[in-house]
């Protein structure tokens, strides 16, 4: 009788695993696909972005989650991520994004903005505040204030205004695959499930493109 119910018990496991090898995220359920696809920049290689704000708390606790994920990324796929503009205090932020691209510090300072906004309630809302929080890294403040009112930092400013209306998202963390498809952890069930589904997208982007690859003629 027991060797009967370990035999049962392992049977539904074996098919539960099958189940979730097996399952296919839906189109309309777990994510959407964009009416007007956008071009990316990294040619040869599946984008990923993440659309996110430092302003937000939810991206902040989904921060070390696709920190993470993005770290294990096979080398087809390229990530960026593109901050939302939706109020001042999103403006703000994604303009210090860019001019931390452009003094090369974004990853150094990256997580440290997150905790300094949520974890430490620091007021960063305001240029003149950003430029002392940069200094305790070693940015001098005058240089901070050149490169956030540059004209590249404000080009790419009004670049990420243009892709958020072009993504339609209706929150953010979402997450952006190929241009093609947006996740939000609404549909997708969760923040971590947002990875999954962006996984199963990057699959599916991979072999569309194999697909497109010229096929060697017989004997070649």
């Amino acid at each position: 009788m027991i060797k009967k119910i370990a035999l049962v018990i392992g049977c539904c496991l074996a098919g539960n695993v099958a189940m979730t090898e097996s399952f296919e995220y839906e189109e309309g359920t777990h994510y959407v696909e964009l009416q007007i696809p956008l071009k990316t920049a990294a040619k040869g290689k599946i984008e990923v972005t993440e659309y996110f704000s430092y302003g937000c708390p939810h991206c902040y606790q989904f921060d070390p989650m696709i920190t993470a994920w993005e770290e294990n990324l096979p080398g087809d796929v390229k990530f960026n991520r593109i901050p939302a503009i939706w109020n001042k205090d999103y403006q703000v932020y994604a303009q210090t994004y860019y001019a931390a691209e452009a003094l090369d510090v974004a990853k150094k300072l990256h997580t440290p903005l997150f905790r300094a906004i949520h974890a430490q309630r620091k007021r960063l809302n305001e240029p003149k505040l950003m430029a002392v929080f940069f200094s305790e890294f070693g940015i001098d403040p005058v240089d901070f204030a050149k490169v956030y009112n540059s004209f590249g930092v404000r080009a790419s400013v009004q670049q990420a205004e243009a892709k958020g209306r072009a993504y339609r998202s209706g929150g953010v963390p979402a997450i952006i695959v190929n241009g093609k498809y947006r996740i939000e952890s609404k549909m997708a069930g969760s923040n971590s499930n947002m990875l999954r589904v962006a996984d199963f997208l990057i699959q599916k982007e991979r072999e569309a493109m194999q697909g497109m690859l010229p096929q060697s003629s017989p004997g070649a």
